[in-house]
């Protein structure tokens, strides 16, 4: 089984959080239903697009702190995530938590960069259906490229590790593990979208989960495909052409600049603050993904630790709830346009990705997350650098082409 039924208590729970996001309430008597668990910030591999920092002493959640955190949000909540932050394997109480969650009956979502799941560990938790949907990052289909942007990355031992958790599911359940494969998008690696799709498509995967590079650490600007939209129509053809043939993996892609034009003028409205939390492994509250770590609303674990409920309806969420779709000046010095974190005035999860501001990264969150304490990661970047299409090996599917920059 891969959790309990949702019982009354828990439906009605999720269905009064809804109505209250719906209605855009600033205090809510619900809790959130997406919680994001952050167990680590170590990380096995240097991504050069990570835009993450390192801290002596860098925090691993504890099992106490799992449990109190299960016991106070896992209830309402229909999906437990650990997505964030380091790579979760490193952390030897991700069963733990798994097995909180889905013992109140939590969906569970892991996203892992394939290189650590292994062995009897792997077995263990198919065996129990510890996780609902597991994804994996894997931005291309050939080793250099894989390895020039996830230092550290050994291609054929993460495929390796996916088509035995795979197997594993038929094996066991009768069924393959249902696996979304996520693959950031960029110059190096659009020319191999189809191969991929070919690749992921005989192997059963369930979705593959193509999005844009926000630039980061000084990746060259050639990279972004805001710059190559042209070649991107190209290639995503190919790759809707080979999807085709496999009518059971859903390929998700992008839209380009143009189709998501429309989005400038009318903006998606942001359900974060009412639906979602993530916890930090620290403890500290995160209202969103895209602002990790830049704002944060307090701590539920730690010296500093107060009731959820506190800082959920604290007058900083409520500020939040208050002015985070507010488009306009409307003369409130409280507005996300007048003060706060400016990237919320050019998300991409509300205006799209029609504009060059979200494709070249977000140059407020390190001048805000990172302040004094944190340090970049700069060795993360060589293996990036030393890539381009003209060095490419020969034979190999990037034609070398670049298309005509298209200028913000």
């Amino acid at each position: 089984m891969s959790g309990k039924i949702p019982n009354p208590r828990r439906l009605s729970g999720r269905l009064l959080n809804r109505l209250e996001s719906r209605l855009g309430r600033e205090r809510l008597h619900s809790k959130p239903v997406a919680v994001d668990v952050v167990l680590t910030k170590a990380c096995n591999l240097a991504c050069s697009f990570c835009r993450d920092y390192e801290l002596v002493g860098a925090k691993r959640m504890t099992v106490e702190g799992m449990e109190l955190l299960a016991a106070e949000l896992f209830p309402n909540a229909a999906w437990v995530n650990i997505c964030s932050g380091g790579e979760p394997y490193l952390h030897k109480g991700l069963e733990h938590l798994l097995l909180l969650a889905q013992g109140h009956g939590a969906q569970r979502w892991v996203l892992s960069n394939g290189m650590l799941l292994e062995g009897q560990r792997m077995q263990s938790i198919v065996e129990r259906d510890l996780i609902t949907l597991h994804g994996f990052s894997v931005d291309g289909i050939r080793a250099d490229t894989v390895e020039s942007i996830r230092t550290g990355a050994e291609l054929p031992r993460i495929l390796a590790n996916i088509e035995r958790y795979l197997r594993l599911g038929e094996q066991i359940h009768g069924r393959r593990s249902r696996v979304v494969i996520r693959y950031a998008l960029m110059r190096r690696n659009v020319d191999q979208l189809a191969q991929a799709v070919r690749y992921w498509g005989e192997r059963g995967v369930e979705r593959i989960d193509a999005g844009y590079l926000a630039l980061a650490n000084g990746i060259d600007r050639n990279e972004s495909l805001f710059f190559h939209q042209d070649h991107m129509r190209r290639a995503f053809d190919g790759a809707r052409a080979v999807a085709e043939d496999y009518p059971e993996t859903e390929l998700r892609l992008p839209p380009t600049v143009e189709e998501d034009r429309a989005r400038r003028d009318s903006p998606k409205a942001c359900r974060a603050p009412w639906e979602f939390v993530m916890i930090d492994a620290s403890g500290a509250v995160l209202p969103c993904y895209r602002a990790f770590e830049a704002i944060q609303m307090g701590h539920v674990l730690g010296s500093e630790a107060r009731p959820f409920n506190e800082i959920w309806n604290g007058p900083l969420y409520r500020e939040l709830r208050r002015n985070v779709n507010v488009d306009r000046d409307t003369g409130d010095p409280a507005a996300p346009n007048r003060k706060g974190y400016g990237y919320c005035r050019v998300c991409e999860n509300r205006f799209g990705w029609s504009s060059i501001e979200p494709h070249l990264g977000d140059d407020t969150w390190q001048r805000t997350a990172m302040g004094e304490g944190g340090q970049a990661i700069d060795h993360r970047r060589q293996g990036f650098r030393d890539w381009s299409p003209e060095a490419r090996p020969a034979g190999g599917p990037i034609d070398g082409q670049r298309d005509g920059e298209q200028r913000a």
